[in-house]
């Protein structure tokens, strides 16, 4: 066997190893969203909560990570995050990353259906009330590590907000936030959510 058929037959050996032909499972996201059930919740790539839950498809991966990292140490425990924590604390840091830069990459929900009237006064309560300072405008161009808003599920948005305007969901960043929803209505709350959840993302 010539000298370039030997170095051929070690690359081919190596290419088909299995240590190279897939990722790391610490680095694949994917395989890690899968693996530890977060489908059954999020629905398929993060893109079909079920109620209460969140979209995570397409949202931003430094806001996931963040997330991710409160929840598992116990920084964040409003609802409905409760039943994640004993899931995600078992999770490293690399893990949690790859997780969040996966979902990132996936397509976003569409908008939901709904209140048409409703989502247009939620429009000027999210414009009143500074929303758009970290969000950006209709909830499409948030600063580098908050959420998008469009397109999420209503019934989502009105938990958190409800919890941050009532200071049970009271981290460092949403206490910053508690200022701008204090005085809303549980009605007026339900405007946002419409506004935000009819909103498409782009």
């Amino acid at each position: 066997m010539t000298p370039y058929a030997v170095l051929a037959a070690v690359l081919a050996a190596l290419c088909a190893s299995p240590a190279l032909a897939a990722p790391s499972p610490a680095t694949d996201g994917k395989a890690l969203f899968a693996a530890k059930g977060c489908q059954a919740c999020h629905g398929e790539a993060g893109a079909k909560p079920i109620a209460g839950s969140p979209v995570i498809a397409g949202q931003n991966a430094i806001y996931l990570a963040r997330q991710m990292t409160e929840i598992a140490d116990g920084t964040r425990t409003s609802a409905p995050v409760k039943v994640m924590k004993p899931i995600i604390e078992k999770t490293t840091p690399d893990e949690r990353k790859a997780l969040a830069e996966w979902l990132s990459t996936q397509k976003p929900a569409d908008p939901q259906t709904g209140d048409k009237a409703k989502a247009e006064q939620g429009a000027e309560l999210f414009d009143e009330n500074g929303c758009i300072g970290c969000h950006g405008a209709d909830g499409l161009k948030p600063l580098a590590d908050y959420p998008f808003l469009a397109a999420q599920r209503k019934d989502y948005l009105m938990i958190q907000i409800k919890a941050i305007r009532d200071e049970i969901r009271s981290t460092r960043r949403t206490r910053m936030m508690t200022a701008n929803v204090r005085k809303f209505s549980d009605a007026q709350v339900e405007q946002v959510a419409e506004f935000l959840s009819q909103t498409k993302r782009k």
